[in-house]
């Protein structure tokens, strides 16, 4: 954090100091007249400053002698605010906010030589006079009226952007007080053309209000706060009492009129920046260079005044449009437009976004609608096959009760076939109970170690009287010794469910495999049969809820059986995979992670 504030500072020192020695020999290149000097005709354009005043011991004034190399010279002065009476051949000076000029007559001059007088006892070395010829004094200006004109209508236009940004994005207070300082510029710039109303007052305070609220723009732009009950200071109401209380000591204590006075007050913005720089807050590089820019300039004017030096008139028409101002408003509202402009980009980038979420979710809604209404039709099909399935059984024990009823003797006949059809009714209804369990996660597996050998051997155990009733072979071909971790209930009905399924769909006399191996970390168990085989269209659908595929055969399965054994198989991190030819038999896979 130390390095970041140390770097912000050596470029603000940079910056301004660069500037400040670019505005010095700016200003040292313009020529200088001492008092006695001879206006030459070779500098006929330039405008000179006057220095080297001399003291009169007997009236206790200073003055300036002019000598103009011949009469034909049509010289001019060009004056600004003088803090002193200026008297030229007994001609004053009149008082302007701005610059004027006044023409030389050439009945003024003595031998070419003409005295501008000082009524005053203190050196008036950096009094804002110049002297040039008639055709430059006119370009001089015309020059200082643009840049003025410039200077006022930028930071007005300034102001009326920030207040219109404002308008619509009241939640960015930035704005607002941004326009206020930009507007307190404006107030500034434009003072000086209402000399003589009753407005002309706010001109000994305006300056210090544009500082002040310098450094409130500096907290407001980066949101930096004050600590604890002093951030009141950047309310409105806080703000409105500073620049009042700051006007009374102004009144109360003329000094603080002082320019050091008020450009210690920069010291405070500074302070802001550099703290905003070395929290890396976005824009504070440029707002700080601004600054050091706008500083730098305004800092040549006091500082060649406190050397003695003169002040050219290109920076004395600087300093009298306000222009010093400009560098750092002009930052800011790159930093506003820069703002803007990620926000803008931030408002694409969503609107993007919101696009192609909408887009998804227009997709998402056809595939929802289009998978519930294939779930509605398997629903259907799966009802209506469970309707079939019991309206069946039923009405064969209903024929069964008839006759017996008719016929008592066929007791013993029929009672089989009533048993046996009831078996197959409570086998549908465990099965589909089973199922709508296990599709809602209401099925609690109460897991351990489960040796999947002993499983597959208990299994095939379990399904031999099926198997010999068809005269089935069930080979089997165990390679290793696997352990996983599961409910062993679920999955020997699992197991059971496929190795019952390959027996039913074996014609008799065929065969039937079971194997195990072990790859890596997964146990992969096989059900083989050389049964009919699932064609390639059926292959998908075998193991969706009541899917049977045609046989001429005719056993006891539900149609669920296959849709169990995936549920307690996923249940326990595992898949189930197919692979079948027509009519040479399909082998089921079941893969299943293993502890050892």
């Amino acid at each position: 954090m130390k390095r970041d504030y140390f770097k912000a500072i050596l470029v603000f020192l940079i910056i301004s100091s660069l500037t400040f020695f670019i505005g010095i020999k700016i200003n040292s290149s313009f020529g200088v007249l001492k008092s006695g000097d001879t206006f030459s005709d070779k500098g006929e354009n330039n405008i000179y400053s006057l220095t080297n005043y001399h003291w009169d011991s007997k009236t206790n004034i200073y003055y300036f002698d002019l000598v103009r190399k011949n009469e034909n010279q049509q010289l001019v002065l060009i004056y600004g605010k003088l803090p002193s009476e200026v008297l030229i051949n007994d001609t004053v000076l009149k008082e302007s906010s701005f610059f004027s000029r006044l023409l030389l007559s050439s009945d003024w001059f003595v031998d070419n030589k003409i005295r501008v007088v000082f009524n005053t006892s203190i050196n008036p070395y950096n009094t804002p006079i110049y002297v040039t010829t008639t055709s430059s004094a006119e370009t001089a200006l015309s020059t200082f009226n643009m840049v003025f004109a410039f200077s006022l209508g930028i930071t007005f236009l300034m102001s009326i952007y920030g207040l219109s940004l404002y308008r619509r994005k009241q939640t960015e207070k930035y704005l607002l007080w941004f326009a206020i300082y930009t507007g307190a510029l404006t107030l500034w710039s434009a003072l000086p053309l209402f000399v003589g109303t009753g407005i002309n007052f706010l001109r000994h305070y305006v300056f210090a209000w544009c500082v002040i609220l310098d450094i409130v723009i500096c907290f407001k732009m980066f949101d930096i706060k004050l600590p604890g009950g002093f951030n009141i200071l950047l309310s409105i109401r806080g703000v409105i009492s500073v620049l009042v209380l700051w006007s009374i000591m102004e009144s109360i204590f003329p000094k603080l009129h002082s320019e050091i006075y008020v450009y210690s007050l920069f010291l405070f913005s500074i302070g802001v920046l550099i703290y905003a720089c070395a929290n890396r807050r976005k824009g504070s590089w440029l707002l700080i260079s601004g600054h050091a820019l706008s500083l730098g300039l305004r800092m040549v004017i006091p500082l060649s005044s406190l050397s003695s030096s003169s002040v050219s008139y290109p920076l004395r028409a600087l300093q009298f449009s306000k222009f010093f101002n400009i560098p750092f408003a002009f930052c800011c509202m790159l930093l506003i437009n820069h703002i803007f402009a990620e926000k803008f980009t931030e408002a694409e980038i969503l609107t993007k976004e919101l696009e192609q979420i909408n887009h998804n979710l227009d997709k998402k809604v056809m595939e929802g609608k289009q998978a519930l209404q294939e779930q509605m039709t398997r629903r259907h099909s799966l009802m209506m096959n469970i309707f079939h399935d019991l309206r069946t059984p039923l009405f064969v024990m209903q024929g069964c009760t008839q006759k017996i009823t008719e016929q008592p003797e066929l007791l013993g006949a029929e009672l089989p076939i009533i048993r046996e059809r009831l078996d197959f009714t409570k086998h549908l209804v465990e099965d589909l109970f089973l199922m709508a369990k296990l599709e809602d996660k209401q099925v609690i597996l109460e897991t351990d170690r489960v040796p999947i050998t002993d499983l597959i051997k208990n299994v095939i155990s379990a399904c031999s009287i099926e198997g010999e009733s068809k005269n089935i072979y069930i080979g089997t071909e165990l390679k290793c010794d696997c352990i996983t971790w599961g409910d062993e209930y679920r999955l020997k009905q699992a197991f059971q469910n496929l190795l019952l399924n390959a027996i039913y769909y074996t014609k008799p006399n065929g065969k039937v495999y079971v194997s195990l191996k072990k790859e890596r970390n997964t146990a992969i168990i096989s059900f083989t049969d050389t049964g009919i085989g699932i064609s390639p269209q059926d292959i998908d659908k075998i193991f969706d809820r009541y899917y049977r595929i045609s046989s001429k055969e005719k056993h006891q399965s539900t149609g669920l059986g296959l849709s169990i054994a995936q549920e307690i198989i996923q249940q326990h991190q595992g898949s189930i995979s197919v692979d079948s030819q027509l009519g040479f038999g399909t082998t089921f896979i079941v893969d299943l992670p293993i502890i050892t």
